[in-house]
């Protein structure tokens, strides 16, 4: 008996420590939160393949054929053959992308909203067969979508949830003190995480420079320190010291002014402030162990006109139903 339809959602990723170091092989700590992305593709018996995407908003309409040709890379379906066969593929179907919980007025979080999606869709079109698609042929097809670029770690956030380590393309599960705390920060301003990747590529070439041996040992260290959350600020902050000497070195931009500004915020109310993943714009994270300085950075960031986003952890991964 054919399923004739799919839904699916999958979760966003933060970055909480290890970012650009993980390209060079060091542990990362990723959280998925409960932002979701969800998927529905049902199957017609007429008409082409039809596309409809909200949050990036984007209509199309293709013949089973033109999804294996080259389509533009704004136009999401050419997800679908990278993520799907087309024998495997219904002629006649209908597929609705809601990716606006990874916006806010209309701007990109930057949450790891194509992760998301790759891993709905492609969980969805699997599902429609009556199969799985793991993780390693999701992370090949985001990869592609990248332009090869990217250690894969939002598409591992996005398929598991919860808290992951992760490094050289395997995750597990992972978690934090809970005497830990933390705010999530919008810089007001998206970033386009492979130019900023590409800049690093380009500063490391085929060496390991000393800064990034530093940046590797100190995002380790936080790993280790993660279970104790006094041990895990101490950490935090040798790895943001280096983060920051990396930057300067490389000029990549990784501390853009949304993100300066929250600095000198958290060193005025007594906590650690840094960006999530890539950097420039999108998100950062506030740390600290005392409620009240976290309260008190929030207000700051708010009257500084920047953006406290309410998030929290996501336990669940990718969910199928079908139906």
């Amino acid at each position: 008996m054919s399923i004739n339809r799919v839904e699916s959602s999958a979760p966003g990723k933060l970055v909480l420590s290890g970012e650009y170091a993980v390209l060079a092989g060091a542990k990362a700590l990723v959280a998925a939160v409960d932002r979701r992305v969800v998927c529905v593709v049902q199957r017609r018996n007429e008409a082409d393949w039809s596309l409809k995407s909200t949050g990036y908003v984007f209509e199309s309409s293709h013949t089973i054929e033109e999804l294996s040709s080259e389509l533009p890379d704004d136009d999401p379906a050419r997800f679908i053959a990278h993520l799907s066969t087309p024998t495997a593929l219904p002629r006649h179907a209908a597929v609705t992308i809601d990716s606006s919980p990874f916006y806010l007025q209309k701007q990109k979080l930057g949450i790891g909203s194509s992760a998301a999606v790759t891993v709905a869709l492609g969980s969805a079109l699997a599902a429609l067969n009556g199969h799985e698609i793991d993780l390693e042929r999701l992370q090949q097809a985001h990869r592609t979508f990248q332009g090869d670029v990217g250690s894969g770690l939002d598409v591992a956030a996005a398929y598991r949830g919860g808290i992951i380590l992760y490094q050289h393309n395997r995750a597990e599960t992972h978690s934090l003190d809970p005497k830990l705390r933390y705010r999530f920060v919008f810089t007001g301003e998206s970033t386009q995480t492979p130019r900023m990747i590409a800049r690093f590529n380009a500063w490391r070439g085929e060496t390991t420079p000393s800064i990034l041996v530093e940046l590797i040992s100190t995002a380790d260290a936080v790993v280790e320190a993660s279970l104790n959350a006094n041990a895990f600020m101490s950490c935090i902050r040798d790895y943001i010291d280096a983060l920051v000497r990396l930057d300067q070195d490389a000029q990549i931009g990784i501390f853009g002014p949304g993100h300066k500004a929250a600095m000198g915020l958290a060193q005025r109310h007594g906590v650690l402030y840094k960006p999530c993943g890539a950097g420039g714009g999108d998100m950062g994270i506030a740390f600290s162990t005392d409620d009240g300085a976290l309260a008190g950075f929030e207000r700051g960031v708010e009257e500084q006109g920047l953006k406290v986003v309410q998030l929290e952890i996501a336990d669940d991964g990718v969910r199928v139903r079908t139906g």
